[in-house]
């Protein structure tokens, strides 16, 4: 499907390249209608030296930058990528992607990227940064791809985004039905000493809850300040305070 096309002057140009993820970004900016038009003419604009090749709000969907040019949108992906800016903020909850206005996004968002996975054969799994790091095909986030590469600080389109439910809106339109068992990957079982992205990820979460005591910065490091940041939340929540994250403190986290 031909989209409206807006170019921005932000990209790399080739003649031709293999294209291997969809990374979703949120624009950071309020849910209204001519909201992917009003980024695009941002990435026109010389002082934001970013891109992305698609911006989707709820009724509409402009292009930026051919497919086959590299869009400035993900460092580490941008060579290999396709980026997809969605209306809506990173630090919306699962609730408020639910509403109205982010469920069309979704749906628009959806139809374009099943479309993009169909013209590119990409398969219709979602990666996490270890796969990313091992070279797989699929959907991805910005925050994801940050974590992995670690050239980009952008934690978009969030925690409370709804990578399952969008990764079945996609298959849905691809035909292929909406399973997301890689999506439902258990996460690890955490406790003090560990590190890495799954600890990083559990900083944010229980940053986003307001627990305090935490490292000024996400280190993923989890240590003395971490560990009782969980025993406060399993505490409030009526969880066994031991100050490991197993599965049922894994669901409150992420349900909250």
């Amino acid at each position: 499907m031909a989209y409206p096309f807006l170019p921005s002057p932000h990209l790399t140009r080739t003649e031709g390249r293999r294209i291997d993820l969809i990374v979703l970004h949120t624009m950071e900016a309020a849910e209204r209608d001519g909201a992917a038009e009003s980024c695009a003419r941002w990435f026109q604009n010389p002082r934001s030296r970013l891109s992305a090749h698609y911006c989707v709000d709820a009724s509409s969907v402009v292009q930026c930058v051919r497919d086959q040019d590299v869009a400035w949108h993900a460092p580490g992906a941008n060579h290999d990528g396709l980026g997809i800016e969605l209306a809506g903020r990173a630090g919306q909850s699962r609730r408020e992607w639910a509403d109205g206005y982010s469920a069309a996004v979704l749906e628009r968002g959806a139809e374009l990227t099943a479309g993009l996975c169909r013209r590119y054969s990409i398969p219709a799994v979602w990666l996490w940064p270890p796969d990313l790091l091992a070279g797989r095909r699929g959907l991805t986030s910005h925050s994801a791809v940050s974590e992995a590469f670690g050239r980009s600080t952008h934690l978009d389109p969030g925690l409370g985004f709804p990578a399952e439910r969008y990764l079945a809106l996609v298959r849905s339109h691809l035909g292929t039905g909406t399973n997301g068992e890689l999506l439902k990957r258990p996460p690890p079982t955490l406790r003090r000493g560990a590190q890495g992205w799954q600890v990083m990820r559990l900083q944010r979460l229980l940053r986003r809850q307001g627990q305090r005591g935490l490292p000024a910065q996400v280190d993923g490091v989890f240590g003395s300040r971490t560990e009782a940041a969980v025993r406060a939340f399993q505490a409030l929540h009526g969880l066994e305070a031991d100050g490991i994250v197993g599965p049922l403190t894994w669901r409150a986290l992420l349900g909250a």
